[in-house]
C-alpha cells in the first residue's frame, strides 16, 4: 500500500517537473522573440534616421529646410562632404564649394545657431513681410537668406556674393591656424572640446588680460594728462575717472577676445554661448563707461556750482544726477534684453499697464514726486536756508525726489515727504534781511519816573552806539503796567542774517542793559505778590498830602512836550 502511494507521488512530481520545464522553455522562446523584435525595430529606426538624415541630391532644393539642412549636415565632422554641401549653392557661382565652407564658418563664427526643426518645409513658402519667396536664416543679418529660383530653393546670390566679405569680418587674421594643431594630441577631446581648443581658451584669457592691463596703463596716462592740463583733477573726480579707465581696458579686452574666439572653431553651442557672454559683457562695459563719464561731468558741474552764490543749482544737481544715472542703466538694460531677443516692445507695454496699477497703489509716492517739482518751481527755500513749519525747525540739507532732508537745531535729521511739505505754510528764516530783537524789561514798582526816563534814554543811547543795530528803526518806550513790574519795550533789528551774530548782539545788549540799570539803581522785577495787613477797619491816612491836581497836569504836559521835541 505504501509503495503504491510513493509511486503515484513520484509520478506526479515528474509530471510537474516536465510542465515547469516546458513553461521555462516557453518563456525563454518568448523572451528571445521580444529581443529579436526589439533589435529589428532598432534596425529599422536607424535605417530610417540614416535615410532621413541624408537628403537625396534630387530633393535638396525642395524647400528652405532641405537646402539649409543639406548645407549644414555635410559640413559636420562626422558627415563631412563639401561637394554635397555645395549643392545648396547656385550652379552659376564659381568655387561654390569654398563658398559653402566659408558660409558655414560665418554662421559658426558669428554665433548663429540654426534650429533646423523650425525651418519651413513648404516648397511654396512666402515671407510674410516682403511677400517674396525668400527665407532669412538670421533676423539681424539680412545678407544671409535662401530664395526660390525656377529650379528650386538655393542660397541667394546676395548671400554668395557677400560671403567672402563676411568671412573676412569674422576671421580678420584668417582661419588656417587650426591646421597647425591637427595632430592626435591636439584632437583629443574632453567633454567634446579638443585639447587645442582648451589651451586656446586659456591663451585667449591671458591675451585679453594683457590687453586690459596695457590699455588701462595707456589710458590712465593720456586721459589724466589731458584732464590735468585743461580742467584739473579734484579728489571727487579721481574715483569715477579710475573706474572709467578700467572700463575702457575691460571693454577692449573683451572685444579682443570676441575677435579671436571664432578662430578656435568651438562646438556650435559652446561658440554661441561664448559669443553671447562676450557681447553682453561688452555692452555692460559700454554702459559702465558711459555711466562713469557722466559721473565725471556731473562732478565737475558740482564743483562749479559750489563756487556760485545761488543755491538753486546745488539743490537741482542731485536730482539731475539721479535721473541721469537711472536713464543710463535703464537704456542699457533694454539694449541687453533686445540683444537677447526679448520682445522689448511687449515688455514695455506690460510695464506701462503694470505701472498704472502701481501708480494707483503708490499715490503718495507720485504725490511726493510732483511735490518736489512744485518746490523747484516755487522755490520756497533753498539748501542752507533755516525754515520752520508745524513746530519743526532746521536747516535744509537736501531736496530729493521723494523727501527733503532737514537738519534740526538739535542736530537730528528730519525726512519730510515733499508732498506734505508742499502743502505747508513755511517760514523761511533764511530769507530774512535782518534779525529782530524784542524784549520787555520789567522794573520794580518802586522805580521813580525820573529813573525810568533815565533808563529809557540810556537804552536808546546804547542801541544808537552799537555797530550791528539798525539806527533808523528801533523803539524804546514805557509799554505796560503789569502785575508785578513796570514794562519797558525794547524793539530793534540786528543788521545780519547769521544766527551767531544775532546771539553775540543779544549778549552785548543785555549786558549793557544790566550795567545801565546797576548804575541808575534800578531793580528788575520778577513775579511776586505783596500782602498788606490792616490793624483795624479805619483807613490809615497818607504820610504826605497829595499835590494839587492842576500842578500834576502841568508837569505831565511839559513832559509830553519834552518827549515830542526829542
Amino acid at each position: 500500500m505504501n509503495s503504491v502511494l510513493i509511486d503515484e507521488l513520484i509520478t506526479i512530481i515528474v509530471e510537474e517537473e516536465k510542465e515547469l520545464v516546458n513553461f521555462g522553455l516557453l518563456i525563454h522562446d518568448r523572451i528571445n522573440m521580444m529581443i529579436s523584435r526589439a533589435f529589428f525595430f532598432m534596425w529599422l529606426l536607424l535605417v530610417s534616421l540614416y535615410s532621413y538624415a541624408q537628403i537625396d541630391s534630387a530633393r535638396v532644393h525642395e524647400s528652405p529646410y532641405s537646402v539649409v539642412y543639406n548645407h549644414l549636415y555635410y559640413l559636420q565632422n562626422d558627415t563631412y562632404d563639401a561637394e554635397r554641401a555645395a549643392l545648396s549653392i547656385p550652379n552659376l557661382i564659381e568655387d561654390r564649394t569654398n563658398i559653402a565652407i566659408q558660409l558655414k564658418g560665418v554662421l559658426d563664427g558669428k554665433g548663429y545657431y540654426i534650429d533646423i526643426n523650425r525651418l519651413p518645409q513648404d516648397i511654396n513658402y512666402v515671407d510674410s513681410a516682403t511677400m517674396d519667396q525668400i527665407y532669412y536664416l538670421v533676423a539681424d543679418e539680412p545678407r544671409i537668406y535662401v530664395e526660390k529660383k525656377s529650379d528650386g530653393w538655393y542660397y541667394s546670390e546676395t548671400t554668395t556674393l557677400h560671403t567672402p566679405t563676411m568671412f573676412k569680418e569674422v576671421y580678420p587674421v584668417g582661419s588656417g591656424i587650426v591646421q597647425y594643431f591637427s595632430g592626435p594630441f591636439w584632437s583629443y577631446s574632453i567633454l567634446g572640446i579638443s585639447v587645442f581648443q582648451l589651451i586656446g581658451l586659456f591663451a585667449l584669457f591671458l591675451l585679453s588680460l594683457v590687453v586690459f592691463k596695457f590699455i588701462r596703463s595707456i589710458s590712465r596716462f593720456w586721459i589724466s594728462k589731458i584732464l590735468k592740463r585743461h580742467f584739473g583733477i579734484p579728489l571727487t573726480v579721481q574715483k569715477p575717472l579710475n573706474l572709467a579707465i578700467r572700463a575702457i581696458g575691460l571693454l577692449l579686452g573683451v572685444k579682443f577676445a570676441r575677435l579671436l574666439v571664432p578662430l578656435l572653431m568651438l562646438p556650435i553651442r559652446l561658440n554661441v554661448l561664448m559669443i553671447t557672454v562676450l557681447d553682453i559683457l561688452a555692452i555692460f562695459f559700454i554702459i559702465l563707461l558711459i555711466y562713469q563719464i557722466a559721473s565725471i561731468i556731473l562732478q565737475y558741474l558740482d564743483n562749479a556750482t559750489r563756487k556760485t552764490s545761488s543755491t538753486m543749482d546745488d539743490q537741482l544737481l542731485p536730482i539731475v544726477t539721479r535721473i541721469v544715472q537711472v536713464m543710463i542703466w535703464s537704456i542699457g538694460i533694454i539694449y541687453i534684453l533686445d540683444y537677447l531677443d526679448v520682445n522689448v516692445t511687449a515688455l514695455l507695454a506690460g510695464i506701462s499697464i503694470g505701472g498704472l496699477a502701481i501708480a494707483l497703489a503708490a499715490q503718495d509716492t507720485v504725490k511726493n514726486f510732483f511735490g518736489s517739482i512744485m518746490i523747484f518751481i516755487d522755490k520756497p527755500f533753498q539748501i542752507g536756508d533755516a525754515i520752520s513749519f508745524d513746530g519743526t525747525e532746521g536747516v535744509v540739507e537736501e531736496v530729493g525726489i521723494r523727501s527733503t532732508r532737514i537738519r534740526s537745531f538739535t542736530n537730528s535729521l528730519f525726512y519730510v515727504p515733499n508732498g506734505m511739505l508742499a502743502d505747508k505754510v513755511i517760514n523761511n528764516m533764511g530769507l530774512r534781511k535782518y534779525r529782530r530783537f524784542k524784549m520787555n524789561l520789567g522794573v520794580t514798582y518802586d522805580t521813580t519816573p525820573s529813573q525810568i526816563d533815565a533808563l529809557v534814554d540810556g537804552i536808546r543811547t546804547i542801541l544808537a552806539k552799537h555797530p550791528d543795530i539798525l539806527k533808523d528803526n528801533f523803539e524804546v518806550h514805557l509799554n505796560d503796567l503789569a502785575d508785578s513790574s513796570i514794562n519797558i519795550l525794547v524793539y530793534c533789528f540786528v543788521n545780519t542774517t547769521q544766527w551767531k551774530v544775532e546771539l553775540r548782539t543779544r549778549h552785548d545788549l543785555i549786558m549793557a542793559f544790566l550795567l545801565l540799570a546797576q548804575n541808575l539803581n534800578v531793580d528788575f522785577a520778577f513775579p511776586s505778590q505783596s500782602i498788606y495787613l490792616s490793624q483795624n477797619s479805619s483807613t490809615t491816612p497818607s504820610s504826605h498830602d497829595p499835590d494839587n491836581p492842576s500842578d500834576i497836569i502841568d508837569r505831565i504836559e511839559s513832559y509830553f512836550a519834552r518827549n515830542n521835541d526829542t
